[in-house]
């Protein structure tokens, strides 16, 4: 199953990502949005240090955590000043209110040259979770 695609979009960056179960669909929204803004293969193999960072976030709705989890991860990695590149953990539970979701993320402080797009934010606009058939798929625009 591919992880992620991008998607003809106007005048942002739009993504679908897939998930044989929740977990597999937050990691690979996570790794087309990390994607997005930087050369990730480029990022994995340079010789400098990688900076760990967590993110923790509960919801009572799916969409809701995704978002959360996104944009908690682009804050993150932009105030200190890394470009994110992996998942090194993560996972997805239910809880007696929803969702939660727990998660370790390495960036590095990469070249200029590393770059890509600079992604402000996270549409709420046309966000979508859902079950389709026996895998997730989410629909994500970015604003670039």
């Amino acid at each position: 199953m591919r992880k992620y695609r991008y998607v003809e979009h106007t005048a942002d960056v739009e993504f679908v990502a897939y998930g044989a179960d929740m977990g597999g669909l937050f990691r690979n929204a996570l790794l087309a949005m990390f994607d997005t803004a930087a050369d990730i293969r480029r990022l994995s193999r340079q010789r400098t240090r990688a900076v760990r960072f967590s993110l923790e976030e509960s919801s009572d709705d799916p969409k809701e955590l995704l978002w959360d989890s996104l944009q908690d991860a682009l804050s993150k990695a932009s105030a200190k000043g890394l470009f994110a590149y992996r998942v090194q953990s993560l996972s997805v539970r239910k809880t007696r209110r929803g969702v939660a979701l727990k998660a370790v993320v390495l960036g590095r402080k990469g070249s200029p040259e590393c770059a890509k797009l600079d992604v402000k934010g996270v549409s709420k606009y046309d966000m979508g979770v859902k079950k389709a058939g026996r895998h997730y798929e989410a629909s994500i625009v970015l604003d670039v």
